[in-house]
């Protein structure tokens, strides 16, 4: 089959044009109408695109369990205390009735009341200080990012070492599998991980494995417009990748691509982000065929390129 389409390439009645008006000028290749009915040639018309940009930051799959343990443990020190506020209230009233509670007996009773209230304030500041003001808040209220995380989802710790953000953006993260998966801001971290420098924030993802490190992206407010090439269609010619546009029914504009940063689907590159500026409005880019085309390129081969 390789033999055969090279044979094609080098028989096709192809015509490739450097116009030199000026340096830099758009080159194309013309087909004739046999070629073109002979199906070599695809070709996909692309719509302008925004992509945020983002900062690149280190993410891991923490432990939940601290998490819960200490939620229960304040559970349980509330429940205490709303027995032991009921066992006071009651004291005292019988106190101050003259019943059958001493003065020594209702000491001991606000005592041990005063204990369980301490014990439940050092562990509500305990998740404060341990896990920041959000997370700590949602772990004493039952808040939607603790019952997210009791739920099974992922408790993750991100850093980043760029200027500091006021709040946790939006961000996203490739999975060990190669697939991208969204992560919800919770709050900014009090600590930062053992190791690592910079500013650190919690999300909640999708379960995954404890201790995963996560390659994490966050959103920032600069966007950029362009297109997503196919894979297929981004070819080389003297060290400079180019694809080829359909101008016409049978001529092939053949533009530089000066940037092009991959788009991953399940760890396989399968095309480019190219800026919209290297491309002509809602490009017909070359799809399957592109080959065939730059090697007609290659070849130097010149004849006329008027449109059919």
């Amino acid at each position: 089959m390789k033999r055969y389409l090279q044979a094609i390439a080098a028989s096709l009645p192809l015509a490739f044009t450097a116009a030199a008006a000026h340096a830099g000028a758009v080159r194309s290749v013309t087909l004739d109408a046999a070629t073109i009915r002979s199906g070599l040639i695809k070709t996909r018309t692309l719509r302008l695109k925004t992509e945020h940009a983002g900062i690149a930051a280190y993410g891991m799959v923490i432990d939940p369990a601290p998490v819960i343990a200490l939620r229960s443990r304040i559970v349980a020190a509330r429940a205490m205390l709303t027995l032991d506020d009921a066992n006071l209230a009651r004291a005292r009233k019988l106190y101050h009735s003259g019943g059958n509670v001493s003065k020594a007996s209702l000491q001991q009773t606000e005592a041990d009341t005063a204990v369980v209230q301490a014990r439940l304030k050092e562990l509500l500041a305990q998740a404060k200080v341990r896990y920041g003001t959000a997370l700590g808040t949602a772990i004493a209220d039952d808040g939607a990012p603790f019952r997210t995380i009791e739920g099974g989802r992922s408790l993750v710790s991100v850093v980043h070492t760029s200027v500091a953000l006021d709040t946790p953006p939006s961000a996203w993260a490739k999975a060990p599998d190669g697939s991208r998966v969204a992560l919800c801001p919770v709050g900014s971290a009090s600590r930062i991980p053992k190791g690592l420098l910079g500013q650190a924030f919690f999300y909640t993802g999708p379960a995954l494995a404890i201790g995963s490190p996560l390659a994490v992206t966050l959103a920032t407010s600069k966007s950029f417009t362009g297109y997503d090439v196919p894979a297929t269609a981004l070819v080389w010619h003297d060290n400079t990748p180019f694809v080829f546009v359909r101008a016409t029914s049978r001529r092939f504009a053949m533009y530089p691509i000066a940037t092009a940063n991959p788009v991953r689907h399940a760890g396989t590159v399968t095309g480019f982000f190219v800026p919209g500026a290297d491309l002509p409005d809602r490009p017909r880019v070359v799809t399957s065929g592109a080959g065939l085309l730059s090697s007609a390129v290659a070849r130097g081969a010149e004849t006329s390129t008027n449109d059919d």
